[in-house]
């Protein structure tokens, strides 16, 4: 891989080696979001802050298609079969997911975040994690747009700097020269006279 120029990252830190980094364009770019219909009055909000954020990307309307499931849990298999179609360069993933008064709550979040996680460590397009496990709706509304912020709008942000990464990466790779080298024969290898 050809060697990017040596600076300082954009977080600041100092590195004397190579920084490889990922850019907020998503110019050109496709991207699935893969949505859970439980607690919907809280994951329209995080859709809604998700298209936001891509439109303020340079992400085309046409360039993003929706994909609901029911709940949390169905968010990794859908992702999967999303990913494996190939017409996208990211996914972003978004539920809520509310504890109750049983542990279910645990088992949901521990299942859809591994099975995300697992997505996203192939490392084959950009896969964001934007499914919110909140103590009470009170937390969950903070997240969806009022006083915390908008996740959706944050994990649409990290689809598309981890695609830009991932096509820069890609560009770099493709630009490495190659070298290809013939074959000669070995003197054993040539032909006896008789």
């Amino acid at each position: 891989m050809s060697r990017p120029e040596t600076k300082a990252s954009s977080y600041g830190a100092e590195h004397d080696g190579p920084v490889h980094e990922g850019g907020l364009s998503g110019n050109g770019r496709r991207f699935a979001i893969v949505a859970a219909r439980f607690n919907d009055f809280i994951v329209n909000k995080l859709i809604d802050g998700a298209k936001e954020a891509l439109r303020r990307t340079g992400v085309g309307a046409d360039d993003v298609e929706l994909f609901r499931c029911p709940g949390a849990m169905e968010i990794p298999g859908l992702a999967r079969r999303v990913a494996d179609s190939g017409d996208f360069d990211g996914i972003i993933c978004l539920g809520a997911v509310i504890r109750g008064a049983t542990p279910h709550f645990d088992v949901v979040v521990r299942e859809s975040a591994a099975g995300v996680g697992a997505l996203a460590a192939e490392g084959k397009l950009a896969v964001a994690f934007g499914v919110l496990a909140c103590d009470n709706i009170e937390q969950a509304v903070e997240r969806a747009g009022a006083k915390a912020g908008n996740r959706g709008a944050d994990a649409a942000m990290v689809a598309v700097e981890m695609a830009d990464l991932y096509a820069r990466m890609a560009a770099e790779k493709a630009a490495e020269p190659t070298v290809s080298v013939v074959p000669t024969p070995a003197t054993t290898d040539l032909p006896r006279r008789k």
